[in-house]
């Protein structure tokens, strides 16, 4: 996330050697961290996603994957020549970023909506 945050900001993530060093040091400590506090609650997230895993659920979010690429292939290229039309030739990074960040949580609450239906 926060090599994300600093592209959309418009900030150089790999500027300094200091930036890289400082993100990985974090994600070791939040994995180390994460994997002693939380051991039981894994256990029991194991379990219930082992339970919620049966056929029906995993073709439903098979079918919803396959449509939603689809979906994203066709919406692409007429979005680039909406664009082209008003004129607009140059899409920044900060742009792409956010419009991948926002897809990305809008497919993660579409395949939550999937799985609570089921």
């Amino acid at each position: 996330m926060f090599p994300l945050l600093g592209i959309i900001k418009g900030e150089k993530i790999f500027g300094d050697i200091v930036t890289p060093i400082v993100m990985i040091i974090a994600a070791l400590i939040g994995t180390l961290t994460s994997m002693f506090l939380f051991e039981n609650k894994s256990k029991r997230e194991y379990e219930k996603d082992k339970l919620e895993k049966d056929e029906r659920y995993v073709n439903n979010r098979k079918t919803f994957s396959y449509y939603a690429l689809i979906v994203l292939a066709l919406t692409i290229p007429i979005v680039l020549i909406g664009l082209n039309l008003y004129g607009i030739e140059q899409i920044s990074i900060s742009s792409l970023t956010i419009i991948f960040l926002i897809f990305c949580f809008a497919y993660m609450i579409a395949l939550e909506i999937i799985r609570k239906k089921v």
